[in-house]
């Protein structure tokens, strides 16, 4: 599992493994601690990623209606 900071998939990790899958694993630091780290960022065909990609692709994107109601 991997979020952005590491919080969100420590505990989906840990409610699959409630669920009963086996092997499950989270990336401690997250996505942004992995940057940090300065590790290399690859995807599953070993080609680079640009973190800026990928922090983007793990940034929320809101609908309209799920936005605070303005005043």
């Amino acid at each position: 599992m991997v979020c952005r900071s590491g919080y969100r998939s420590v505990m989906a990790a840990f409610s699959m493994n409630l669920l009963g899958y086996k092997n499950v694993v989270s990336l401690k630091t997250g996505l942004r601690g992995w940057n940090d780290y300065e590790q290399p960022l690859v995807d599953q065909s070993g080609q680079q990623v640009d973190i800026e990609l990928a922090d983007d692709y793990f940034t929320p994107k809101l609908r309209e209606d799920q936005l605070s109601p303005r005043a």
